[in-house]
C-alpha cells in the first residue's frame, strides 16, 4: 500500500498543477530573437504584462504536466502550439477572473478549505486505484490517507484554495438561472414523444434541369443581395521540401532481434507483464500492465485476433504485425459466455522506428537546407540538392487546415505572420519527417469575384427557380389533399411521377426524419397533428410536403416523473453553462487586450 501511494505521489504533484481550474465550466521550439526594438512582452491584458521569461516558465511547466498525464515523451509542432495558445489563454482568464474576484470581494477562509478537501475528494484521487474498493471509490480509504506525509496535502489544499474562490464567481455569475416546469415538460416531450406518418414530397430538384435559363442580370442581382456569403479571408500559399523518414528493413530487423530478446527473457522465467511495462510502446500499458480483458471475434483487429484465437491458453505467438505496429501476445484464459468463445491476453507492442543515426542525418540535412534558403533562392538551392518542391493551394487562417501538410497551428503561425519569401525553419511532422517552408503568394482579403463565383450563382437562382416551379406543382396537389384523398392514393395517380409517398418510422422531436432529414418545419407539424389528420404544406429546404399523421405517443406522467429532476439538473447545467460562457465572452470583448504572440513567433 505503501508503495502505491509513493508512485502516487509522484504522479499527483505533477497532475495537480493541471486542476488549478479543473471545476470551472471552461476547459481550456518557441523563436524569441531579442531585438531590443520589440516589445518586452508577449501580451497585455487590462495592462498586466505577461513578459517573455514568464510565459516561457508557464509553457515550460504546461509542457512537463502534458508529458505527465499523456506519457508521451515527444510532441509534434501542431501540439506545442496548442500549448503555447492554452498557456495565452489561461493568462487571460486568470487575469479577467481574479479582477472580477477582487471587484466583489470574494475569499476562502480555512475552514471553507477543511471542509471541501474532507467532503469532495479531487477527481484523481477517486479515480486512483489506492482508494478504491472493488473499482469503486471508497471514502474511508481517502479520510484514512490524511495522515499519510508521501501526499503532498499542502499543494492539495492550494488547489482548493484557488478553486473555491472561482466557484464562488461562478455561482455568483450564474444564480439568476432558474427552471421552469413548462422547460422541464418541453424538454421531455422533445426527447421522449414520438410521432409517425405518411407523407408525400414534392422534391425541388425534380424540376431542376439545364433548360432553366439564368440571365447575367439575376445572377448580379443574387450576388449583389449575398455579398456578405462571397467575403473571404486573406490567403496565403506555402512552398516547401520534405524531409522524409522512412523506416527500411534493416529497422525491422533490429525490431525482430529486441522481440527476440524479450523472448530469451521469458524463456529465462521473467514475467510477461513485468516485461510489458518495460518493452510495450501502447500507451494504456502503463495502467493494464499490457492485458487486455476478455475479448470476442471481431473486437480487435483482425491479425490481433486471429492469432489471440488461434493460441492456446498459456501460448505466446508473435510478432504479429497489424495497423499499429508488431504485437507479442500472451493467451491468458479462454472462456465460452452465452455461446461466444472470448479469450483474456497480455500483450507487447512494439513500433519500428528509423535509426537514430539517419534521423540525425535527415534532421542535417533540412536544418542546412533551411539556412541556406534564407541565404539565397529556395527554389534554385532545392534544385541544386534536387529536392522536391511543392506547393499548396491557398488556405485561410481560420480554416486550420493547410493543404497537403493538414492541421499544423505552428506552419499556420509561420504562414500568417512573415511576408512573401520568408524561409522558415525545419518544423516536425509527426512520424513523418521534418519539412522547412517559404511563404509564396498572399491574396489580400475582400469578395470573390462574381466571375470565380459564376456557377456556383447560376446553379443556386436555377435551384430557386426549380422551386418555386415546385410550388406551384404542391399547391395544386395542395387541392386534392383538402378533397381528403389518400395521400398514397394521390402518388398513384400521379403520371408525371414527381411525387414521392413514404411512411416514417417513429421520430421525435429532436431526431432525423429518415428520407426527410433534420427539419424543425416537418417535425413541427407532425406533432401539432391530430390523429389521421392531414397537414397544409410544409416547406423545407429540399422541397414541399404533405403529412397525415398515424400515431403519436401518449405523454407518460411515470417516466416524466422518474426523469423530472435529472432533466432539471441538466438543463440548469446547460443554462448556468451558457450565461457564464456568454459573461466570459463579454468580459473578455471588453478587456483591452494586446495580443505581441505573433513578433515572438508564438
Amino acid at each position: 500500500m505503501m508503495t502505491k501511494l509513493r508512485e502516487f505521489s509522484k504522479f499527483f504533484i505533477i497532475i495537480i498543477a493541471l486542476s488549478f481550474i479543473g471545476l470551472m465550466i471552461f476547459q481550456w521550439g518557441m523563436n524569441y530573437s531579442g531585438k531590443s526594438n520589440q516589445p518586452q512582452f508577449v501580451g497585455k491584458v487590462n495592462g498586466h504584462e505577461l513578459k517573455y521569461k514568464m510565459f516561457s516558465d508557464l509553457y515550460q511547466q504546461a509542457y512537463q504536466e502534458q508529458r505527465a498525464r499523456s506519457g508521451k515523451t515527444q510532441f509534434n509542432d501542431s501540439e506545442l502550439q496548442q500549448l503555447r495558445d492554452m498557456v495565452w489563454e489561461r493568462f487571460i482568464q486568470q487575469t479577467l477572473f481574479k479582477e472580477e474576484m477582487e471587484k466583489l470581494d470574494i475569499s476562502v477562509s480555512d475552514s471553507e478549505i477543511v471542509y471541501q478537501i474532507y467532503n469532495y475528494p479531487l477527481e484523481d484521487f477517486k479515480k486512483h486505484p489506492s482508494f478504491q474498493t472493488n473499482g469503486i471509490f471508497d471514502m474511508n480509504k481517502y479520510h484514512a490517507a490524511f495522515g499519510n506525509p508521501n501526499i503532498p496535502w499542502h499543494q492539495v489544499e492550494q488547489i482548493y484554495r484557488e478553486q473555491i474562490p472561482f466557484i464562488k464567481l461562478q455561482n455568483i455569475i450564474t444564480s439568476t438561472a432558474r427552471i421552469s416546469e413548462k422547460e422541464i415538460m418541453d424538454e421531455f416531450i422533445r426527447n421522449n414523444l414520438k410521432a409517425r406518418v405518411d407523407y408525400i414530397s414534392v422534391p425541388a430538384r425534380k424540376f431542376e434541369n439545364a433548360s432553366i435559363l439564368v440571365s447575367d442580370a439575376e445572377i448580379e442581382a443574387y450576388y449583389t443581395a449575398h455579398k456578405e456569403d462571397y467575403k473571404q479571408d486573406e490567403k496565403r500559399k506555402l512552398k516547401y521540401v520534405e524531409f522524409d523518414i522512412r523506416t527500411t528493413a534493416a529497422d525491422t530487423s533490429h525490431l525482430m532481434s529486441e522481440f527476440k530478446g524479450i523472448r530469451d527473457r521469458l524463456a529465462a522465467g521473467e514475467d510477461f507483464n513485468a516485461l510489458a511495462l518495460e518493452y510495450s510502446e501502447d500507451p494504456s500499458v502503463k495502467t493494464n500492465k499490457g492485458v487486455i480483458d476478455y475479448f470476442k471475434r471481431g473486437d480487435m483487429v483482425k491479425p490481433f485476433s486471429d492469432a489471440a484465437f488461434a493460441a492456446k491458453k498459456g501460448d505466446i505467438v508473435g510478432p504479429v504485425e497489424t495497423s499499429y505496429g508488431f504485437h507479442l501476445i500472451k493467451v491468458e484464459d479462454r472462456k465460452n459466455e452465452k455461446g461466444e468463445q472470448k479469450v483474456k491476453v497480455s500483450h507487447i507492442l512494439l513500433t519500428v522506428t528509423p535509426a537514430p543515426s539517419r534521423v540525425s542525418e535527415i534532421e542535417s540535412n533540412a536544418r542546412y537546407f533551411s539556412e541556406d534558403a534564407k541565404d539565397g533562392n529556395f527554389e534554385d538551392i532545392a534544385k541544386k540538392n534536387e529536392y522536391t518542391v511543392k506547393e499548396t493551394n491557398f488556405f485561410t487562417e481560420k480554416g486550420n487546415f493547410i493543404p497537403g501538410i493538414g492541421n499544423n497551428p505552428a506552419i499556420m503561425n509561420f504562414a500568417f505572420s512573415n511576408k512573401i519569401g520568408s524561409v522558415s525553419g525545419l518544423y516536425n511532422l509527426d512520424k513523418k519527417g521534418y519539412v522547412v517552408l517559404m511563404v509564396s503568394a498572399v491574396q489580400p482579403e475582400g469578395y470573390k469575384s462574381i466571375e470565380m463565383e459564376r456557377r456556383s450563382i447560376e446553379n443556386r437562382v436555377r435551384f430557386e427557380k426549380a422551386k418555386d416551379t415546385a410550388r406551384e406543382f404542391a399547391v395544386k396537389i395542395g387541392e386534392k389533399v383538402k378533397t381528403g384523398v389518400d395521400l398514397k392514393t394521390i402518388t398513384e395517380q400521379d403520371t408525371s411521377h414527381t411525387l414521392r409517398f413514404a411512411t416514417t418510422p417513429l421520430f421525435t422531436l429532436t431526431g432525423s426524419v429518415p428520407g426527410v432529414g433534420k427539419s424543425v418545419n416537418f417535425t413541427a407539424a407532425a406533432f401539432a397533428l391530430e390523429l389521421n389528420q392531414t397537414s397544409d404544406m410544409i416547406e423545407t429546404d429540399r422541397g414541399f410536403y404533405y403529412l397525415k399523421l398515424l400515431e403519436k405517443t401518449a405523454f407518460d406522467s411515470t417516466a416524466f416523473n422518474q426523469q423530472k429532476e435529472t432533466i432539471k439538473r441538466t438543463l440548469l447545467n446547460q443554462k448556468r453553462s451558457l450565461i457564464f460562457e456568454k459573461w466570459y465572452a463579454d468580459l473578455k470583448e471588453k478587456a483591452d487586450i494586446v495580443d505581441n504572440r505573433k513578433i515572438f513567433g508564438l
